[in-house]
């Protein structure tokens, strides 16, 4: 995709407010997409007009939520410079809300639909991508389910792994997983701290993993810096990483949305330490974490408690790639430049 939609919505004017009984759109195309237009209505609400190749199959009902509302196969007059208005019918995907950072993400979003539909949609799978697209939005809606810290951890484990569409993969199996990654007999779980001293809360099931799993978990000290890595970069970072697997990149916004719900705009502009968190990453064994080890007493579940690591020996990479290969896409590997992107 040669432009950002945001930068093509930025370019765009807002259409007249006369002649209020008929749809009209202010609209850009999207760069080698011709199905696709970026769009303002007359409330300047940033919109992704799409042109789908069929019109067969039911009626899609309108979806209509805080910040976003679909109407499928609309008639509209879509206005572009100076040219004649013309007339069409396309899925109008519109961000209701006028708050930068939701348009932002909105059209963010908007480019993995791109990416997951390509250039000649059928209807069918506009409206699939359309449903994920209203879940990730709500999800915005309802309290976060994990503090930001803890997410700013995954997502950088991610961004420094040497397999990040793998990483991608392992990541968040499902939402009752008990590790943040699995793959194979592999389970690594993130425990990020605010302070410095290397201690964590564990769920009695995490230091006590399945048998014949290696699990691991990695350790590092998360700090906010007004000089450091916007959380947004790093999703930006690892999407463009993983933008060939837009499937995948969907998952990313659904699990970050999940994660933050109503505080993801404010979450999104935070700035970590990401210095901090590179000297700071350490790997051990879930075996040798102080715990409690011995069965649990009939009736007793969700056991929960805090350990330091500080007296545990770290383990290097390269002995964990020797025990298992999957370590070598979900661990770092390689050197980091100065501000802080990898080299590979």
């Amino acid at each position: 995709m040669d432009a950002c939609l945001d930068a093509i919505f930025d370019a765009i004017a807002a259409p007249p407010s006369d002649n209020l009984d008929k749809p009209l759109y202010a609209v850009m195309p999207v760069p080698e997409y011709e199905s696709y237009f970026v769009g303002k209505d007359r409330e300047s609400h940033a919109c992704l007009l799409v042109a789908t190749t069929d019109r067969a199959g039911r009626h899609q009902p309108p979806i209509r939520l805080e910040s976003l509302d679909v109407q499928f196969e609309l008639r509209c007059q879509l206005r572009r410079d100076r040219e004649p208005e013309r007339e069409g019918t396309f899925t109008v995907i519109r961000c209701r809300s006028l708050d930068t950072e939701t348009i932002r993400y909105f059209l963010s979003v908007c480019e993995t639909v791109l990416r997951m539909l390509g250039d000649t949609p059928a209807q069918r799978a506009v409206a699939s991508a359309v449903h994920r697209l209203a879940a990730i939005f709500q999800k915005m809606q309802k309290p976060p389910t994990r503090p930001v810290n803890g997410l700013f951890g995954e997502l950088y484990l991610i961004w420094r792994s040497g397999n990040p569409v793998k990483a991608l993969t392992a990541w968040r199996i499902d939402e009752t997983a008990r590790f943040d990654f699995a793959d194979g007999d592999v389970r690594l779980d993130v425990k990020a701290t605010g302070g410095r001293v290397r201690a964590h809360t564990f769920s009695y099931e995490q230091c006590n993993p399945p048998h014949g799993t290696i699990a691991v978990v990695a350790s590092l000290f998360v700090e906010r810096s007004p000089g450091g890595t916007m959380l947004r970069s790093l999703i930006n970072e690892i999407e463009s990483r993983a933008a060939a697997h837009a499937d995948l990149v969907f998952k990313l916004h659904e699990v970050v949305a999940g994660t933050l719900g109503a505080s993801l705009n404010d979450a999104l502009t935070i700035t970590f330490d990401t210095k901090l968190a590179d000297s700071s990453l350490s790997f051990f064994s879930l075996l040798d974490v102080p715990a409690i080890r011995t069965p649990l007493p009939a009736g007793i579940s969700d056991v929960h408690f805090r350990s330091d690591l500080s007296a545990l020996q770290a383990l290097s990479v390269q002995s964990l790639i020797d025990r298992d290969p999957v370590f070598w896409d979900l661990l770092p590997h390689e050197s980091k430049s100065e501000n802080g992107m990898a080299n590979p």
